[in-house]
């Protein structure tokens, strides 16, 4: 990736292509193939709103890689909690050996709950 008179960015948005045709893509995970993130695995970043009800292959997806943004919650989660990509592209408490994306901000008391986090991106969760 290049950037126009620069050679770096320090946006917190990039573009990334949808690798996969995605239902209500915002506030869920993706990888840098464009696809929704695979549970325990890294993610490229969260897909921010704005985005159409559905996407398909190849149309452009925002995605926000740092910083603090919105993350659905895929179960309930405690503030302070350190974050995981679960089903669906959606965050989890991290477990042992899956990537810690980011940090609950807020709780959330069930799925589907959308709530601030940080992204973190600080590697995989050591086993206890």
């Amino acid at each position: 990736m290049s950037y126009y008179g620069t050679t770096s960015n320090d946006s917190a948005v990039i573009v990334v292509k949808a690798g996969e045709e995605i239902q209500a893509p915002a506030f869920l995970a993706v990888g840098a193939d464009g696809k929704v993130a695979t549970a325990g695995k890294n993610a490229i970043g969260i897909v921010m709103p704005g985005c159409d009800d559905k996407v398909t292959v190849g149309e452009d997806l925002d995605v926000q890689i740092k910083d603090i943004g919105a993350w659905t919650a895929g179960a309930a989660v405690a503030y302070g909690d350190e974050l995981a990509v679960g089903a669906g592209g959606k965050a989890v408490k991290a477990t042992a050996k899956s990537f810690i994306v980011g940090i609950a901000l807020e709780e959330a008391t069930k799925a589907g709950q959308r709530i601030a986090v940080q992204i973190v991106k600080a590697g995989y969760k050591p086993a206890e």
